[in-house]
């Protein structure tokens, strides 16, 4: 799964959505850009709702990977 973060996320808002993450048992690699940020979610996705994830104030778009990603 590929969260991409909509431009300058405030630093509360996303250490406490990669707490939540964590807490999911997930790894994330993060990638930082000049104006976005992008968080490769590695691990079992299936237990994570998108929707929910799409629904939060930082969050642009959210895509799910199907097959292994290199």
């Amino acid at each position: 799964m590929i969260v991409i973060l909509k431009q300058n996320p405030e630093k509360n808002q996303l250490e406490n959505l990669r707490a939540w993450l964590k807490s999911m048992n997930v790894e994330i690699h993060e990638s930082q850009g000049d104006t976005h940020t992008i968080l490769g979610l590695i691990g079992d996705t299936s237990v994570i709702d998108i929707d929910f994830v799409r629904g939060l104030d930082i969050v642009e778009d959210v895509k799910r990977v199907q097959e292994p990603y290199k």
